[in-house]
């Protein structure tokens, strides 16, 4: 993996049943992961990724866009989550279908995709956030350079996230 900086950080993953890494492009680390919680759910383990903000690439909408996010959500922070149930990560809305970074339409798709498909790395699975407002996929973009990030997981689930970094949720 040529040109790529690691950035380590390892805690205990609770009971996490799959080890991840996280591949962030190199020119978005201004709003690189926060934290990480983890928890079972019906529908699996449900993975829970805060990033400190998400900028539109325009910057005049990027402005308008923040604020339409922090009275619509209560937060500047991006919330993602996902689940893992037996063989396939589940995306529910949050899946990159997309060939740039900074496409910015139709970017929340759904998507299940098979454990098998994804990358190994040091015997974790690989997940590349692959658009401005931090869709998941298995592949990396063309052109475009990641940097690994090891995540810790906290234990909780996605409203636990909302419930520290949104005001309208308590």
């Amino acid at each position: 993996m040529k040109g790529i900086a690691v950035i380590l950080i390892l805690i205990p993953l609770f009971t996490f049943p799959l080890s991840l890494i996280f591949m962030v492009p190199a020119f978005d680390l201004d709003n690189m992961p926060i934290e990480f919680y983890s928890c079972q759910t019906p529908e699996g383990t449900q993975v829970t990724v805060v990033f400190k903000d998400e900028d539109h690439p325009n910057p005049i909408k990027n402005f308008t866009h923040d604020i339409d996010r922090y009275f619509k959500w209560g937060r500047i922070q991006d919330i993602e989550s996902f689940y893992i149930k037996d063989d396939y990560i589940f995306f529910p809305d949050d899946y990159a279908s997309v060939i740039s970074f900074f496409e910015t339409e139709n970017l929340h798709t759904r998507a299940e995709i098979p454990l098998e498909r994804f990358t190994e790395f040091a015997g974790s699975k690989v997940i590349y956030i692959n658009t401005w407002n931090h869709m998941f996929s298995e592949k990396p973009l063309k052109g475009v350079s990641y940097i690994l990030f090891f995540p810790s997981f906290k234990k909780g689930c996605r409203i636990d996230a909302e419930r520290k970094y949104s005001f309208l949720v308590k």
